[in-house]
């Protein structure tokens, strides 16, 4: 019986174990700090976002180009911060429950120690899945794996030591109130100041009259579990004023780290302050969840009742309500001038001004013509349009990598022959800043386009600024303002990717739509056509330094009642305002604008019209080319000995059909999942179908060559503004490919012909 009994107390002390129990706890009843958790081990175990790179984040943060001790070091600090946000966030929610607590010296410690579960499993997670990566993938050395570790667990200490220090010497426990008469100052010390952001002490003393969740046992110290001590023989209100009197320290402490969240929001236009993007993450889901306990020590169960009616009524009047409608803009776009009418039917051009169009760019033409002829005595040269597909930073670094190395093994002849470029998000990203210092060398520069600093610059990243501004700006009020010469703009994530795009290319970008019209007259660069898409109606927008209606033209079948234009010219509808004004970055920006990391660009028309991702219509810029090649197909046929369609790619056209959706989840998904993740080959069937006829038009004097990115499951390179350094060799070396050198050569006899 005696042994029974032992045994059964010893049970019980570990089923009531405190830290078991908060674990029980966020299982039953904190469900929002549950899902976080998962949230951040799927990614860092690769569960979540790995096609799109989002677990690299975590694994190898990099913070002003470099990973290494203070990248660690900072993304460290920031899951310190939330690591204190949880258990804040827990004590104020939950501490009630257990009242034992309130007897305990230091407290708030002593909760913090046994609410140590879900972070502990998540921090030897993470040593783990960082070691390995930066192992395996990143071919880090071991020793300076161990220090980068070693940093990220120095900066999360000092970060905790931090929040330790200030409850130490500002919280007090039960035994502390209790002695309140002998002190000198009895007043003062017997009086609690409301917290600025939680609901005062008598929230706190309904809530103790509540089911107490019952703890034998718990964490005194690192080395030591001691028996939890009675709260009976306390008064209630020496409890109530231990609760509350806590929750003012920690409000203060929430309010400090709120305050130093807007600082560092307000000085992230400045490089140093840009944190690695893991990092934004972590403070982002720290203000968050410090918002929510807030709300719900005011409200308690009424949270989620009064969240969901305030953002029906946000929805409702979210025209009415211009402190939350800051649309993000196009840079140099007059958004005070006129408000030209999105009217279809007069946004088709007329046969006079398409002729005049179409005149301007054969005189272009001619310049080619006239300057290849100079510079290699050829009388008929081929003639070779680039496409460029999307795909973030991996197509931009791929996009340099591939048309410097074949332009330097063809002896400049690639891009000389090239009369213009077309596609979508990063690859024109990359081809742009090709063709910039195509410019730059034009007019005397010294530039060697294959030398790889180029296309390190391209392939710098561009995820940090963006995810700091998304989680220190966009969400909340946009205070910060960009002045644009007489125009002025809400600084948001579009900016932060503009700004870092300059940074990452010295400047590359600082011109205007206008300020290529003339290079491009002149022969000296390919012309560049951009073609983002209209979200209200699914056209796409064309825009370009030269006057390109024939583009816009549309079709009308024989007795045909209406015209349907697909293609809108951005120059003709914007013309009153200043439309050859726009910051070349932001019609880049607007033509890569990758869902919800960037936003969607307004421009001022009526009614307004949103453009996300050229690659939502076409992911390649062979609709472009088709009509363009279609336009001058007299000219070309007469006056070149063919064309030669350069498509680069940055994934393969043959894709893995293995079956994916073998999950109840996967299967449920599959109807949209499966037609949203092939859009890719929608693409490529389209234009398979597009060259068809392309055939018939040029007969055997058209060809496609493709310098295609090899990639394969156990080498796949994510769909991000950021790559890693193994990701960047790993393009680098896919111009030694045997593929992409058979298509090289081919290329090079073709144009030989």
């Amino acid at each position: 019986m005696n042994a029974h009994s032992k045994s059964t107390k010893r049970k019980n002390r570990f089923i009531h174990f405190f830290p078991l129990q908060l674990l029980l706890l966020h299982l039953k009843k904190n469900h929002f700090l549950l899902f976080i958790w998962i949230f951040f081990f799927a990614i860092i175990t690769g569960a979540v976002g790995k096609s799109i790179g989002v677990p690299q984040q975590f694994l190898v943060p990099e913070y002003m180009g470099h990973t290494g001790l203070l990248s660690f070091a900072i993304l460290g600090f920031a899951v310190g911060g939330f690591i204190s946000g949880y258990n804040l966030y827990t004590y104020i929610m939950h501490g009630y429950r257990f009242p034992f607590i309130a007897t305990l010296s230091k407290p708030f410690h002593k909760f913090c120690i046994n609410n140590f579960l879900l972070p502990a499993i998540f921090l030897i997670t993470y040593i783990f899945c960082s070691a390995r990566f930066q192992i395996e993938r990143e071919l880090i050395p071991p020793f300076k794996v161990v220090l980068n570790l070693l940093s990220f667990f120095a900066a999360l200490t000092f970060f905790q030591t931090l929040s330790y220090v200030y409850f130490m010497y500002t919280n007090k426990d039960a035994q502390a109130f209790g002695r309140g008469r002998k002190r000198r100052n009895e007043e003062k010390e017997e009086s609690v100041v409301d917290s600025p952001i939680h609901h005062p002490m008598e929230w706190v003393s309904r809530r103790l009259i509540g089911k107490k969740w019952h703890v034998e046992t718990y964490v005194s110290s690192f080395r030591r579990i001691s028996l939890a001590r009675g709260s009976h023989h306390y008064r209630k209100e020496i409890l109530e004023r231990v609760f509350a009197q806590n929750h003012v320290n920690a409000s203060r402490f929430e309010l400090a780290l709120f305050l130093s969240f807007l600082f560092l929001g307000f000085m992230s236009t400045l490089e140093v302050f840009i944190i690695p993007a893991a990092a934004s993450a972590m403070l982002f889901f720290t203000m968050l969840i410090m918002l929510i306990s807030a709300l719900h020590s005011w409200l308690r169960g009424w949270t989620l009742t009064f969240f969901v009616i305030f953002i029906a009524l946000l929805n409702i009047f979210y025209a009415q309500l211009n402190i939350f409608r800051n649309p993000t803009k196009a840079y140099g776009l007059n958004y005070d001038g006129p408000t030209p009418a999105y009217d279809l039917v007069q946004l088709i051009p007329d046969t006079a001004r398409i002729s005049a169009d179409e005149a301007n760019t054969i005189a272009i033409l001619e310049n080619w013509k006239n300057k290849v002829y100079n510079e290699t005595g050829d009388e008929k040269p081929k003639l070779i349009v680039l496409n460029h597909s999307g795909g973030g930073s991996r197509s931009a670094f791929w996009t340099m990598c591939s048309l410097a190395y074949a332009d330097s093994v063809s002896g400049g002849d690639i891009l000389r022959n090239t009369v213009m470029m077309t596609g979508a998000s990063g690859g024109m990203v990359g081809a742009a800043y090709l063709r910039e210092l195509l410019l730059r060398k034009a007019w005397g520069e010294s530039i060697e386009i294959n030398d790889p600093k180029y296309a390190d610059n391209i392939g710098k990243d561009l995820l940090n600024p963006i995810l700091m501004s998304a989680a220190t700006n966009d969400w909340f009020i946009r205070y910060r303002k960009l002045h644009d010469g007489d125009y002025h703009y809400s600084r948001d994530r579009a900016t932060a990717f503009e700004d870092q795009l300059a940074r990452n290319t010295n400047d590359a970008f600082n011109r205007r739509l206008r300020d290529y019209a003339q290079p491009e007259k002149d022969a000296v660069i390919p012309m560049m056509i951009l073609s983002p898409t209209i979200v209200n109606d699914g056209r796409r927008m064309l825009i370009a330094s030269q006057p390109i209606s024939y583009l816009t033209n549309a079709f009308q079948a024989n007795g045909g009642k209406h015209q349907l234009p697909e293609d809108i010219e951005f120059t003709s509808l914007f013309a009153g305002n200043d439309a050859m004004n726009l910051r070349f970055a932001s019609a880049l920006r607007m033509n890569a604008t990758f869902p919800y990391v960037t936003p969607m660009t307004t421009l001022p028309a009526d009614p307004p019209i949103e453009v996300l991702d050229a690659g939502i219509r076409d992911n390649f810029g062979l609709k472009t080319t088709m009509q363009y090649l279609y336009t001058f197909r007299d000219w070309i046929n007469a006056n070149t000995s063919g064309v030669v369609i350069v498509q680069v790619r940055d994934l393969p056209k043959n894709k893995d059909l293995s079956d994916k959706n073998n999950t109840l989840m996967g299967k449920f998904s599959g109807p949209i999942g499966g037609i949203y993740g092939n859009i890719t080959k929608t693409h490529d069937y389209t234009s398979e179908q597009a060259l068809r006829y392309l055939q018939k038009w040029f007969g055997e004097h058209i060809n496609l060559v493709t310098f295609e990115l090899e990639q394969s499951k156990e080498k796949h390179i994510s769909l991000s503004w950021h790559l890693t350094k193994s990701e960047k060799i790993q393009i680098r070396n896919s111009v030694h490919d045997p593929y992409f050198q058979e298509e090289l050569n081919r290329l090079m006899m073709l144009m030989r012909d």
